[in-house]
């Protein structure tokens, strides 16, 4: 299923609270604070006829404000795909075996796909206990010994898409099978000499998977303009002092200070970091110097392993936006004052 897409976006004006106020350091980055904590949306129970399950869903797709028709057309293709099942499969060095990897495969898991882990490796014994604790099947793991015997076992099991971090598999697959994966994309570097920790806030247009009990199941980006307006207002109002652990209110923490802020901008030479090089321009990177022995520590120890942002947003349907851009200034006017002539008002 193609669930819609959003584009956030905060408000430039410098007395509005729709912007990003804190970076949260935590273990699993991801972003923001108000996509932290969602509700599983209404799927079909176990044994439930299709006949009994769409009208329940209607009702309650309806409740959450949809349209009878946009509920519906919601309803038929959660149905779809809560029996679909697509073949994908992951490596597992520097995919399956990063929190991200995980995070991924736990993802299309629970999308009812099919999931694999195809190796290179030679013992599948390294692969098992990773394998356990997905709940993939001993007969969906496979330690092809080879890149040649990889790509054979991907191309003989059917796979229809391969996430692997080596860029000689992918062109090696056919065109939409093979997907570039980046393990460590928002995990920070450590100079533990100088206690700084370095990395991506966030990185513009990575569409990232969310559900919750209001929208449903959906994608929302951060496009470069976005991302430019936040730190520009992110800066202006004194914020890069601002840290918490884990997104927690009451887990501020102080002496951990961003030094260097920068977005990613290659027509202007301004290039991503080492490790990052796949990332779109506009996204942005921090370094912070950590004066703070506690969350040093935390640091050191793996507890923390990268940045999250976390602030207010307005949502943009993309759709919207696309049709919107089809008008140019004087064609909306044009439309506007035509709407308001044939609007009865009393």
């Amino acid at each position: 299923m193609d669930y819609p897409i959003y584009k956030a976006v905060i408000n430039p004006d410098m007395q509005s609270d729709v912007e990003v106020n804190f970076i949260a350091l935590v273990d699993k980055p991801a972003i923001e604070k108000n996509f932290m904590a969602f509700q599983k949306f209404v799927e079909p129970n176990s044994g439930e006829e299709k006949d009994k399950f769409i009208p329940r869903c209607i009702s309650y797709v309806i409740n959450e404000g949809k349209e009878e028709a946009q509920a519906v057309a919601i309803c038929n293709s959660i149905w779809s795909q809560h029996f679909a099942s697509s073949r994908i499969s992951c490596d597992y060095d520097n995919t399956l075996d990063t929190p991200k990897g995980r995070a991924l495969a736990e993802k299309l898991i629970k999308q009812n796909n099919d999931v694999y882990i195809i190796s290179a490796r030679h013992d599948k014994a390294d692969l098992m206990p990773i394998a356990k604790e997905l709940n993939i099947p001993s007969d969906n793991v496979y330690a092809t010994g080879s890149l040649d015997h990889k790509i054979k076992t991907i191309h003989d099991l059917n796979i229809q898409k391969h996430y692997d971090d080596n860029p000689d598999v992918i062109k090696k697959l056919p065109q939409g099978i093979g997907q570039k994966f980046t393990g460590n994309i928002l995990k920070f570097s450590v100079n533990e000499e100088k206690r700084i920790i370095s990395g991506a806030a966030m990185i513009a247009d990575l569409p990232i998977y969310r559900k919750d009990d209001v929208l449903g199941e959906y994608y929302v980006i951060f496009d470069a303009a976005s991302i430019q307006d936040i730190v520009q207002k992110f800066s202006a109002k004194g914020f890069m002092n601002n840290f918490n652990l884990f997104h927690d209110d009451k887990a501020a923490v102080s002496d951990v200070t961003i030094f260097n802020s920068f977005i990613s901008n290659t027509d202007l030479g301004i290039h991503p970091p080492e490790g990052f090089e796949d990332c779109a321009n506009g996204s942005w990177f921090i370094s912070a110097k950590v004066n703070n022995d506690e969350v040093w520590q935390r640091v050191k120890s793996g507890e923390l392993r990268g940045f999250s942002v976390e602030g207010l947003f307005n949502y943009i349907p993309m759709q919207m936006e696309a049709a919107v851009k089809k008008y140019t200034q004087e064609e909306a006017a044009a439309l506007i004052q035509q709407i308001l002539s044939e609007t009865d008002f009393s």
